[in-house]
């Protein structure tokens, strides 16, 4: 069963020709875009299932899909940008949960390869993602299958995807790592004779090994006594020799048991020498130990410290830095940037100046783009800084849709600062649809200003 080949044929040209118009792009932009994106989506999909816990995720997330999103194409873009929105909200759950962090990375790919802009590019993938599960349930509900038969089902899957993956898609989305699982079912018989064939081989090698250790360890015990006697630093003397000793005892283990032997007879009148005296020196290495783990324990309290006041205090370098970018009267860098000046002094939450939405859109502008470019000066200067993105609406149209819109405009803003290289695990974003506002909703300029960006300093 070829997904892809069923979901080409069940979609035609339909998606394309709807998209293309519906994001203001050319039909072959699109079409090459998601070309891409579909088997990029189902590789992803099936790395997932490639063991028991990512085949029950993906089984759920399949049997929350609806599936009658393949039937009415037009009927669907006909419905306006609420109708659409509904669609890219399904799809923006869906792609967060299948890339995660990797998502910014594979939207400015497919944009790169494809030729459509970057907000494009996200809209798409997350588009396609509802098509793409609604062909899985299908699937799934065709055959009868349960969490194990997706699993196999999707795995089936890997060499149609090979065959329509786009050069550089694969290495963006790191595929392959469950392949381990595969291998491991297929060979189980093939592990099993080679551990059987090896346990003697393994056991001659313990017992040979076990020499060689005794002997370097009594060696080892003498020298550590002799150096506490001398009043030397033990670790000084002892890794050096325990470093030479070993080398010693894999020459010994290499050239035959005799040598190893040997060695061990060699050590023996040393042992019973140096015995107590080794007590002694051991009870003083777990002494510095313990002096050492505390000094460790109390470095690694501090760094922690700084990091979580990262943006709690001026850092002279950062701020030299800064003071040759050149922010925007306003910008939510300028915002940030006299806020640190400032001696951090204030509300520790920010607007983006230009983040002002169409309504029904979750689109950045260039004006939102160009000032998130200057944001991210300021997040590369504190690398400490977390953020949390809050999306806002205004009050026209459903809650819960414009709840899921404020979601999906602050995803778009976090995906954009991943794209430009802002790590995944500092942003948090999260949607409010029409809470707080910040101006009247009675007027269009009101309604403008409350579609907004905030950005929120987590400490």
């Amino acid at each position: 069963m070829d997904l892809l080949k069923m979901l080409s044929d069940q979609l035609g040209g339909q998606l394309v020709t709807q998209a293309s118009k519906f994001l203001g792009e050319s039909e072959g932009n699109v079409g090459s875009a998601l070309d891409g994106i579909f088997p990029a989506l189902l590789g992803k999909v099936a790395d997932i299932a490639g063991d028991k816990s990512g085949a029950e995720k993906i089984f759920d997330m399949v049997k929350g899909t609806d599936d009658s999103i393949l039937d009415d194409i037009g009927g669907l873009f006909g419905g306006g940008p609420d109708a659409v929105n509904k669609v890219l909200g399904s799809g923006s759950g869906i792609v967060n949960s299948v890339f995660g962090g990797g998502l910014g990375s594979i939207i400015e790919k497919v944009a790169g390869l494809s030729g459509v802009k970057s907000s494009t590019s996200s809209s798409l993938i997350k588009m396609a993602a509802p098509f793409l599960f609604g062909m899985v349930k299908r699937a799934v509900m065709k055959k009868g299958l349960d969490a194990v038969g997706l699993g196999k089902l999707l795995g089936e899957q890997r060499s149609f995807v090979d065959k329509l993956l786009p050069a550089g898609l694969g290495s963006v989305l790191g595929l392959g790592k469950n392949l381990v699982s595969g291998v491991t079912n297929t060979g189980k018989a093939a592990v099993s004779g080679t551990m059987d064939a090896g346990k003697n081989l393994v056991g001659g090698v313990g017992n040979v090994a076990g020499k060689a250790a005794g002997g370097v360890s009594s060696v080892a015990g003498a020298a550590a006594a002799t150096t506490k006697k001398a009043g030397g630093g033990i670790l000084k003397w002892l890794i050096p020799v325990l470093l030479g000793l070993l080398a010693l005892g894999f020459f010994g283990f290499k050239t035959g048991c005799g040598a190893v032997d040997s060695a061990a007879d060699m050590t023996k009148g040393a042992v019973d020498k140096t015995v107590n005296v080794a007590k002694d020196a051991g009870g003083a290495m777990t002494d510095a130990a313990k002096d050492a783990g505390g000094a460790i324990g109390d470095a690694a309290k501090g760094a922690g410290d700084m990091i979580s006041s990262a943006f709690g205090k001026i850092d002279e370098a950062a701020k030299a830095t800064l003071d040759k970018v050149k922010f925007d009267t306003g910008s939510a860098g300028d915002q940030m940037v006299k806020y640190i000046n400032g001696g951090f002094k204030g509300k520790s939450t920010f607007q983006i100046k230009n983040g002002n939405f169409a309504s029904g859109s979750d689109v950045l502008t260039a004006e939102t783009k160009k000032e998130l470019d200057n944001l991210t000066s300021v997040l590369a200067a504190y690398p400490g800084v977390k953020l949390s993105v809050d999306g806002y609406t205004d009050s026209t149209g459903d809650a819960a849709k414009n709840k899921t819109l404020s979601e999906m405009r602050a995803k778009s803003v976090k995906a954009y600062l991943i794209q430009k290289g802002v790590k995944g695990n500092r942003i948090k974003a999260q949607g409010f649809g029409a809470a707080n506002p910040i101006a009247s909703n009675d007027t269009k300029e009101g309604q403008a200003q409350n579609r907004r960006i905030e950005l929120k300093v987590m400490k």
